[in-house]
């Protein structure tokens, strides 16, 4: 089925390869924040950068929109009622009253219609597609300052939640060693998966601990143990990397970033790694046997931007 995803416009790239990780479809086209692929598989509670999913209909030309919706069968989608919504500069009233006049026994509903059907303008041409679903943004309610315990670099649930996207799996044993305060483990565990954290320090331990029963999430792995000496197999690694202090990767910070590449390639296939955007991330990388398949950019604040590296070892 081909599905529509209205994709955020804060980081179009990011929500593109978010989607399609998971959908598995590899028909797909981008046009403008609108990603259209063949898949069948349900995300709208799995996606952190996606707004809506829509089924396709038919594109046309802004200039032969009328005729089109005057060409097509809308009886073979209308369920009991409908509601016509336009995104774009073009008379949602004249549209509407296409489609009504097209329709056996047309019925308006405004407020809760069994068929909506939402229209894209953009660039002069017209997309058109039924309202399937709203993604689910329960996430916002868990930001890091709304938890029992925050640290200052806390991972905000939007951007650790896509970057679980991003391995590409729906499901497994999911690890993060260097966890912090657990942003990455509670959307993971939510989201369906086994969840292992590892932390040198017992009083960052701790506040995970705090966070993740907050969530009401009782099935987890914590354990005081060095990130760059890791013998755990699993499915996946997500983690977002210590920074340190400076504006720079310091000797002892680069050599922490490539024990840890070391250790993790004997322990799982896929990684979803975060760096300090100062950090000379690509450098250790190469230096190691992961290779980069996708590199994000991602704005946190003026002194601070997050590289987001998808890696697998082949």
């Amino acid at each position: 089925m081909r599905n529509i995803f209205l994709l955020s416009k804060e980081n179009i790239e990011l929500a593109k390869q978010e989607a399609l990780a998971l959908a598995k479809g590899r028909d797909y086209e981008l046009f403008e924040n609108l990603l259209f692929i063949d898949t069948d598989i349900d995300l709208h509670k799995r996606l952190a950068f996606s707004h809506s999913v829509f089924r396709f209909l038919f594109r046309c030309k802004l200039s032969e929109l009328i005729k089109q919706i005057k060409n097509y069968d809308w009886d073979s989608i209308y369920k009991e009622n409908f509601c016509v919504r336009v995104h774009g500069g073009v008379d949602e009233r004249k549209i509407a009253d296409n489609i009504w006049k097209s329709l056996e026994k047309p019925r308006v509903n405004l407020n809760n219609p069994k068929t909506k059907i939402e229209f894209f303008i953009l660039n002069g041409k017209a997309v058109c597609g039924i309202f399937l679903r709203d993604v689910d943004k329960s996430f916002l309610k868990r930001k890091a300052h709304l938890r029992p315990e925050l640290l200052p670099t806390s991972l905000n649930p939007r951007l650790a939640r896509a970057c679980i996207n991003l391995t590409g799996i729906m499901k497994g044993v999911l690890l993060d060693p260097f966890c912090g305060s657990g942003g990455i483990l509670i959307e993971a565990a939510l989201m369906g998966y086994k969840v292992i954290g590892y932390d040198i320090s017992d009083y960052i331990l701790k506040k995970c601990k705090t966070n993740l029963e907050f969530y009401k999430i009782r099935s987890f792995r914590l354990e005081k143990k060095d990130g760059t000496q890791l013998n755990q197999k699993s499915d996946a690694i997500v983690t977002d990397l210590p920074y340190g202090k400076g504006s720079k990767l310091s000797k002892e910070r680069e050599k922490l970033y490539a024990d840890f590449l070391k250790s993790s390639y004997k322990t799982t296939e896929r990684m979803v790694v975060i760096f300090p955007n100062y950090a000379d991330f690509s450098k250790v990388i190469k230096k190691s046997k992961w290779k980069l398949k996708k590199e994000f950019s991602v704005y946190i604040h003026r002194s601070l931007t997050r590289k987001v590296c998808v890696l697998r070892k082949s």
